[in-house]
């Protein structure tokens, strides 16, 4: 979080003194939505959510554009690695965890999106003039996030907020 903001802000500085350019921050939908078991990855991306709220903000009117992109589930080896080591360290005889919510949280790495249509889309978002803030890829990801974020601000005591997201 730190390593991206002084690298923008580096950025930023020679933007603003030219009157153009555009930031593109790459989070995830782990900015807008928490997945289980991955609370400190999508931390870090609220972070990053945060700050480029924040940038938006401050760099309004000096001629920077200021967008996110979060993706979806993508067949990059990320959530490959990840899953592989949640299960090294994961203790089922110890886990305050049901089984099934583990299960659940697993399936929408089982199925993952070919990544060309999510780097087609960063750099279509990063070429184009006037870019929308916020832009989940792909759409029915965006979707999904709103329909948890509903859950979420509605959710009583013991009511499941988590679906897995869609991959296809």
């Amino acid at each position: 979080v730190f390593g991206t903001l002084a690298l923008t802000q580096g950025f930023a500085r020679q933007m603003v003194k030219r009157g153009s350019g555009k930031i593109v921050m790459v989070t995830s939908m782990g900015g807008l939505v928490t997945v289980p078991f991955a609370g400190v990855y999508c931390a870090t991306k609220h972070a990053l959510e945060a700050l480029a709220e924040a940038l938006k903000a401050e760099l309004a009117g000096t001629g920077v554009e200021v967008c996110t992109v979060n993706p979806g589930v993508y067949g990059t080896g990320f959530n490959d690695r990840g899953a592989e080591t949640m299960m090294r360290w994961f203790d089922m005889a110890n886990s305050l965890t049901r089984p099934e919510v583990l299960a659940a949280a697993a399936t929408g790495l089982g199925t993952q999106l070919d990544p060309q249509s999510m780097i087609d889309a960063f750099v279509r978002i990063a070429e184009e003039d006037g870019s929308k803030f916020r832009n989940v890829v792909p759409d029915e990801t965006a979707e999904w996030i709103k329909g948890i974020q509903e859950k979420t601000w509605a959710a009583g005591k013991d009511e499941a907020i988590w679906s897995s997201p869609p991959t296809g």
